[in-house]
């Protein structure tokens, strides 16, 4: 399916350190919601910036706590509101799967 999840956040952070929370939710079959969404988190970022609504080109997302598996990320915005060079999305993360793919043939 080409659905994209919708990802819903709040301009302040779940705990004292955060400055934004989110959630991530997917269509079926896909897990009901992600832990942490990094490049939903960016595009999250450049949005914010892009229309005044952060002050600081550095903050920290958080996502995932409702589910039991808290994240947060550093984010980044490289450039100014009108011109967005990049949004560099830092963290750190856990193997949850370890597999190989296997090319049909």
């Amino acid at each position: 399916m080409d659905i994209f999840g919708p990802h819903f956040f709040y301009l302040k952070g779940i705990t004292n350190e955060g400055d934004t929370f989110a959630r991530h939710l997917s269509a079926p079959p896909d897990t009901p919601e992600d832990a942490f969404t990094g490049s939903a988190t960016g595009g999250m970022a450049a949005y914010l910036w892009k229309y005044n609504l952060i002050r600081k080109s550095k903050f920290i997302a958080e996502q995932g706590h409702w589910m039991g598996r808290p994240g947060k990320a550093l984010v980044e915005i490289i450039g100014p509101r009108d011109n967005i060079e990049t949004v560099c999305i830092s963290g750190t993360a856990k193997t949850v799967v370890i597999g190989k793919l296997n090319r049909p043939r």
